[in-house]
């Protein structure tokens, strides 16, 4: 038995407003809801043909890339773990910026490699960073998680020539699909984009991810993936999404809405980062405390070093949210006067 010490998540579902896990809160079109209730699922026993490759075909269209440049998996997270077991030797060396998505650590140690992250999430951090630990993968989320921060093309561009691999996971990119790097990777062979249908498709629960990559890189990895490794409900279930000419975009709209009036309201509390993702980050000077008063208030959010994360809600949500925030000032106020 090795001698590892990995975080176990737990499955939990609090009472109240879910707002530390990013899931989207768009209600779904009526259209969407006859199409997802008119589902036939005459085919169960059977292997999951059909779905997977109408899926390849839809989404390749969606990117922009051939359906030979994809793989597709357990939502990213299985995508991740596939690209850490198949390009890491023992004790290769994984670098990512600091704050990044928690899973990079877990799946780099589970793939017997070492993770080290730069000391911040600048470019210049991650430039000295590659100097100093020379890592065989770059693995970094764009835009960031938890922060929201956009790394550019110029810069991903660059370090793509300074390490052997680069895996950007742009699971939010659906937001902002110009800033994406999946047009360079004609241009790029080591890179490798991962995406998901889990945020402004708001299909978490559907376990949806994929690779983008070359084409001979795909097939190396493909090597990697057990046959029907999804669920071809799940695959028709996206199809139907990406059928739709006028979701996404509706999605899109509705986050961007809500957006600005989470901004007003999370302003009363602290600094919050500017972000095009379905979650905002609040600079705090008492992280901990405020986190702690509006998880007693039903609002949980996403607790980090330096601030919380909150995943945009709907209006209900947010109400108790300006509520729980109200409370909050009125309260320091008092302690201050």
């Amino acid at each position: 038995m090795r001698q590892v010490k990995l975080p176990i998540y737990p499955v939990v579902y609090p009472t109240g407003h879910r707002l530390n896990q990013n899931e989207s809160q768009f209600p779904l079109p009526v259209r969407i809801k006859n199409q997802l209730d008119s589902m036939t699922y005459h085919d169960l026993h059977e292997y999951p043909v059909e779905p997977i490759n109408e899926l390849f075909e839809r989404y390749a269209t969606y990117v922009g890339v051939t359906p030979e440049q994809l793989l597709v998996g357990c939502g990213s997270d299985e995508m991740i773990h596939v690209v850490t077991q198949a390009l890491l030797a023992p004790d290769d060396i994984v670098l990512s910026p600091t704050p990044d998505f928690s899973m990079y650590p877990i799946f780099t140690t589970i793939a017997h490699g070492q993770h080290v992250q730069a000391a911040d999430l600048s470019y210049e951090g991650i430039l000295k960073a590659i100097e100093t630990y020379h890592p065989k993968l770059l693995l970094l989320s764009n835009p960031n998680n938890p922060t929201g921060k956009l790394w550019t093309v110029e810069e991903l561009t660059h370090l793509a020539t300074l390490v052997p691999y680069l895996v950007v996971d742009e699971a939010y990119m659906d937001f902002t699909p110009d800033a994406s790097m999946i047009p360079f990777i004609a241009k790029h062979p080591n890179l490798i984009v991962l995406r998901t249908m889990s945020k402004a498709f708001g299909l978490a629960n559907v376990r949806i991810g994929f690779m983008v990559t070359n084409s001979e890189l795909a097939h190396y990895f493909r090597q990697f993936i057990p046959p029907f490794n999804i669920s071809g409900v799940s695959a028709k279930i996206c199809n139907i999404f990406l059928k739709d000419g006028h979701y996404l975009q509706e999605s899109i709209e509705w986050h961007e809405e809500m957006r600005q009036k989470w901004m007003v309201a999370l302003e009363a509390i602290g600094q919050v980062l500017p972000a095009s993702t379905n979650f905002l980050y609040v600079e705090l000077g008492q992280p901990e405390v405020v986190w702690s008063h509006l998880t007693a208030l039903s609002v949980h959010t996403s607790k980090q070093s330096t601030g919380i994360r909150v995943t945009i809600g709907d209006e209900a949500a947010l109400k108790l949210t300006q509520q729980a925030i109200q409370q909050y000032v009125e309260s320091m106020n008092v302690k201050n006067s």
